[in-house]
């Protein structure tokens, strides 16, 4: 009714002046809506009717969308606040109802489980904290083989329960965690049980006790290692520079280790100031080994205390306290980098040392604006990722010879033509070329640099051939560089080589499991098992890439080529309305104009699938 509008929209204004406003409204509204199409919206003398069998109504359609309804109509008036509340409450409800429903029927009738993953990763988009659809997803990657994918579902649980709702994960939650836990542990050079029911006998009845799990190891172990960030136990801002450039050197001096596998810095950055157990973390990380310490800056004295732990015992292995005094902040983190590898690596060889002592920044200014401009790069807002371009050129007007700085500001561009932010795309990709020779041209070894110039030839030129002597290049440097596992899975997906694109992203994200462009990695895993036919699989990755950030467009892209080869067509259509929303201007032909694999036979299938869901052909 016009009372019942006016009491939401104008409660401010006297009555007159509130019914004066509305004749108004109502008047640009025929004016517009109306001229396009007649009879949508009926106004009579004390109602106004909206003509449903006119329009498409996204909310009765019961699209599953991330944000809040009507989220920029907000604070016009607090009737209308209050009301709006209301119905926010109402529609998540209405869509929490179906994505429970759909979940339920898939498990009652044991659906495979690619499809009550793709179900549960749809709910836990929707409500992050939803604990059985979490609990339903760890078992279906338990299934599926992939246990360390669903300890990474619980900690992504756990922390999303503790920052939205101050609360632990409820004992069911916990008691499958550990049980996964176990399980990949004592199994993790068998093949995966069909389900979880061996695994909770196991931690019921006491089985499977530590010492059982290191004799489990096989032939095919691999030592891995994670070094935790450092606590700082002065409280000096500086000190934080100084223990996160100690854990840099130490990781990029591990890493070169012949046949150990290292967890990459920024996966470990999520348990900085966290007081978790050695156990806890090694299974979240898939790590036998965690390496954690605290340090201490007292005017010109340092005090780090470092630790070397088996998670799977909880046997602390080795412990150290080394002192230094009179230092130069950026010298001491590689002196103490060696010290500390050398002990807790003895078979590594000077000639590795000597290596991996890389040209490293002479100011500690140039390494903050590299941290910061780093950070900025991971945010999905447009112009909080636009502003690491001026960080980027600060610590290089101090530092102009800064490998990784270079080499992240090369990925800056290659990542501003992929989120399409780039109002020159050549301009970007021959700035993405320069930053990344200059890169390599002050240090041939800077594993980085190397994976990005392979990313610059596949992703921006489709030179395939360049790109892999690139990855090779950058994997003989550091075999546990997570990028150029990532950009070389993403280049053999490309080429149509769905089966090493999938062997390779595994390791990627194996390597960085909380990276914070883990949105990236995921999305490229599901056009891995895209093309590896897997088509189920590759929903689960996309919706989990949209779950990480939901405005990224190639993850859209690939939702609604997933969606529909695996033969849900409304759930693909649907997928394809909020990808023209993003992208209006998107169609079959762009698409596959811009597609890095559009000489691959599996191109013609993706565009005909974008097609069906209704992407405009041109």
């Amino acid at each position: 009714s016009r009372t019942r509008l006016i009491g939401l929209l104008w409660d401010r204004s006297a009555d007159a002046q509130a019914r004066m406003s509305l004749r108004h409204a109502l008047s640009e509204i025929k004016q517009t809506v109306n001229m396009r199409v007649p009879d949508l919206i009926d106004i009579g003398r004390e109602t106004i009717r909206l003509n449903t069998p006119e329009c498409w109504i996204d909310v009765l359609a019961g699209i599953e969308a991330t944000e809040p309804l009507l989220q920029d109509l907000d604070g016009v008036t607090p009737s209308f606040d209050q009301w709006l509340a209301g119905q926010r409450a109402r529609f998540e409800d209405r869509v929490r109802s179906k994505l429970e429903r759909e979940l339920d029927r898939l498990v009652k009738e044991n659906a495979p489980p690619q499809l009550r993953a793709a179900a549960a990763r749809k709910l836990i988009t929707f409500e992050p904290t939803h604990e059985g659809a979490v609990r339903t997803l760890m078992s279906a990657f338990v299934q599926i083989g992939d246990r360390g994918q669903a300890i990474r579902e619980y900690e992504r649980c756990r922390q999303a329960l503790r920052s939205m709702l101050d609360l632990q994960p409820s004992k069911e939650t916990v008691a499958l965690f550990e049980a996964v836990r176990l399980l990949s542990t004592s199994q993790s050079t068998t093949q995966p049980r069909p389900a979880l029911t061996g695994a909770v006998d196991d931690v019921v009845n006491g089985a499977r006790t530590p010492e059982r799990q290191v004799a489990a190891r096989g032939a095919a172990y691999q030592p891995s290692i994670a070094v935790l960030p450092f606590r700082n136990l002065s409280g000096q801002e500086t000190s934080d520079y100084a223990g996160d450039g100690l854990i840099e050197d130490l990781i990029e001096i591990l890493a070169r280790v012949p046949n150990l596998f290292v967890i990459s810095r920024l996966s470990t950055l999520t348990f900085k100031a966290q007081n978790r157990l050695p156990q806890e973390i090694g299974s979240v990380l898939g790590v036998q080994y965690v390496l954690s310490g605290s340090m201490r800056v007292s005017g010109n004295r340092l005090r780090l205390t470092v630790e070397l732990t088996d998670t799977l015992t909880g046997t602390a292995l080795w412990s150290s306290r080394l002192d230094e005094t009179a230092f130069d902040v950026l010298e001491v983190q590689y002196r103490l980098a060696d010290a500390i590898v050398r002990r807790v690596a003895p078979y590594l060889h000077q000639a590795e040392l000597q290596r991996s002592h890389s040209k490293r920044p002479d100011h500690l200014e140039a390494y903050d604006l590299f941290l910061r401009a780093q950070e900025n790069m991971h945010n999905s807002s447009r112009d909080i990722f636009e502003s690491s371009e001026g960080l980027f050129d600060k610590a290089l007007a101090l530092e102009p010879k800064y490998p990784a700085a270079l080499a992240w500001r090369a990925y800056w561009h290659v990542l501003r033509v992929g989120q399409g932010w780039s109002n020159d795309t050549a301009r970007d990709a021959a700035q993405a070329a320069l930053f990344a020779q200059r890169a390599v041209e002050c240090d041939a070894l800077q594993p980085m640099a190397l994976a990005v110039q392979g990313h610059i030839a596949s992703y921006l030129h489709k030179n395939f051939d360049v790109a892999f002597r690139h990855f090779d290049t950058a994997l003989r440097v550091n075999p546990n560089a997570a990028q150029a596992w990532l950009w070389s899975a993403a280049a053999n997906a490309w080429i149509d080589n769905g089966k090493r694109a999938v062997e390779e992203v595994t390791r990627a994200i194996s390597l960085s499991p909380f990276d914070p462009l883990m949105y990236a990695y995921s999305m490229i895993a599901s056009i891995a098992y895209l093309v590896d036919d897997q088509c189920d699989r590759a929903v689960e990755c996309a919706l989990r890439s949209l779950s990480e950030n939901s405005t990224y467009t190639s993850a859209h892209r690939i939702l609604v080529i997933s969606l529909m080869m695996s033969g849900h067509d409304l759930e693909a259509r649907d997928a394809a309305v909020e990808l023209l929303r993003l992208e209006p201007g998107l169609t079959v032909t762009g698409f596959l104009r811009r597609y890095p694999g559009s000489g691959s036979p599996h191109a013609a299938r993706f565009g005909d699938a974008l097609a069906k869901a209704g992407i405009p052909i041109a």
